[in-house]
C-alpha cells in the first residue's frame, strides 16, 4: 500500500472515531511537555507551576479562556510561551479549568473571577512570598484577568491582556454573533454548553478556513516538518471542553450587552470592580488578522484603563498565531521587555 493510500485509510479511521472535523489523531499528538508541578486543586480546576530555569524567580500567573485548552501556551518544545518564560526568569503558574462537571453549570461569573482566581493568586503569593504578581490573560481569560485586577488591584504588579474582550467593537464577529443570538438563557440555566457544538459553530462562521486547512494537509501530508507544526495546533483547535452556560451568558451580558467595563466602576452582586483603581502598567495586545476579537479592542481598552499606564500593541497574525505563529517570537520578546 502506498503512502497516500495509508494516509487516506488513517484519516478515515480518525474521523470515524473522533468526528469529521479531525485530521490528526489527538491520542498520538504530544503537547504540553514543559515540566510542571501541581500546586493547587479545586474541583476540576488545577493550578500548575512551571519553575524558572534561572536563579531569578518572578511569579507570572496565566489565565486562559474557558473555551479550548490552555496548553496553547505550551504547545511543543520551541513553540512554547511557557518554556520561553521559564528560560527568562519566570516561575509560571497556569490555571487549567479542566473538564467541567454538570455542577459547574450553576457557577457564576463572579465565582470564576472573584473566588477561584483569588484563591489561586493567594496560593501564588504564599508560594512566591510576594504580595504583588504579574498576571497574563488570553482571550476570555484576558477579560477575567482585567476584571480580577479591578476587583483586587493590590494583588497585581503588571497586567498583560492578549486579544482581550472588553466591550463591543464594530468589526468583531464574536460581538455580532452575541448580539444576534437568540438562545434562551433560562432554558440553559444550570447546564453546560457543548464545546463541540461551539467548535462547529465557529467553523460555520468561517467555512473557508476549514477548506484551507484540508487543502494544506493533503498538499503537505508527507512532510514531517509540516505535520510537526500543523498537528499540535489541529489537536488544540478541536479540544473544546463544555462551557458553563451561566458563566457564558453572564459574561456576554456584562461585557458585551451592558458594556459594564466601560462604566469603569460597577458591581455584580456583592462584588465591586473599579477600573479607576488600576494604576499599574497594562499591555494590551491585538492581532491584525484576528476576526474573533478585532484590533479595535485596543481602543476600547484605552477608554477603560484611564488611570493605568496603558500600552496598546498591534501585532501581525491572527488570534492563535500571535502565540504560536510566525509573530510569536516577536510577541514573546515584547512580553519580556514589558515585564
Amino acid at each position: 500500500m502506498d503512502a497516500l493510500a495509508k494516509t487516506l485509510l488513517a484519516q478515515a479511521q480518525i474521523r470515524l472515531k473522533h468526528g469529521l472535523e479531525y485530521i490528526g489523531n489527538p491520542d498520538d499528538i504530544e503537547v504540553g511537555l514543559t515540566p510542571r508541578e501541581l500546586v493547587y486543586q479545586e474541583g476540576t480546576f488545577r493550578l500548575y507551576c512551571y519553575p524558572s530555569h534561572t536563579a531569578v524567580r518572578r511569579p507570572l500567573f496565566l489565565v486562559y479562556s474557558l473555551i479550548n485548552r490552555p496548553y496553547i501556551f505550551d504547545l511543543r518544545p520551541g513553540r512554547s510561551l511557557i518554556e520561553y518564560l521559564c528560560q527568562n526568569g519566570f516561575d509560571v503558574y497556569l490555571l487549567d479549568w479542566g473538564t467541567p462537571t454538570p455542577e459547574m453549570g450553576h457557577a457564576h461569573l463572579t465565582d470564576i473571577v472573584c473566588d477561584t482566581l483569588h484563591r489561586c493568586v493567594r496560593k501564588i503569593q504564599r508560594k512566591s512570598r510576594q504580595q504583588k504578581i504579574d498576571v497574563l490573560g488570553y482571550c476570555m481569560g484576558a477579560t477575567f484577568a482585567a476584571m480580577y485586577t479591578a476587583y483586587r488591584p493590590q494583588d497585581v504588579e503588571k497586567l498583560v491582556l492578549l486579544t482581550p474582550i472588553l466591550g463591543r467593537t464594530q468589526n468583531g464577529v464574536l460581538q455580532k454573533i452575541a448580539q444576534a443570538q437568540e438562545l434562551k438563557q433560562d432554558a440553559l440555566k444550570g447546564q453546560l454548553i457543548s464545546g463541540r457544538l461551539l467548535k462547529n459553530f465557529f467553523n460555520s462562521v468561517k467555512p473557508a478556513t476549514a477548506v484551507k486547512k484540508e487543502r494544506d494537509f493533503w498538499k503537505n501530508h508527507n512532510s514531517a516538518e509540516f505535520l510537526n507544526h500543523f498537528l499540535p495546533v489541529e489537536k488544540w483547535s478541536n479540544d473544546t471542553p463544555d462551557v458553563p452556560a451561566q458563566v457564558f451568558f453572564e459574561f456576554l451580558d456584562s461585557v458585551l450587552y451592558q458594556q459594564q467595563l466601560l462604566d469603569q466602576d460597577f458591581s455584580i452582586g456583592a462584588y465591586r470592580f473599579d477600573f479607576t483603581k488600576i494604576t499599574v502598567p497594562v499591555l494590551a495586545v491585538a492581532a491584525e488578522k484576528d476576526w474573533i476579537i478585532p484590533a479595535e479592542s485596543l481602543s476600547v481598552g484605552a477608554q477603560i484603563f484611564t488611570q493605568a499606564d496603558y500600552r496598546p500593541y498591534l501585532i501581525k497574525g491572527g488570534h492563535i498565531g500571535l502565540v504560536v505563529g510566525r509573530s510569536a517570537q516577536q510577541l514573546w520578546q515584547e512580553l519580556i521587555a514589558f515585564l
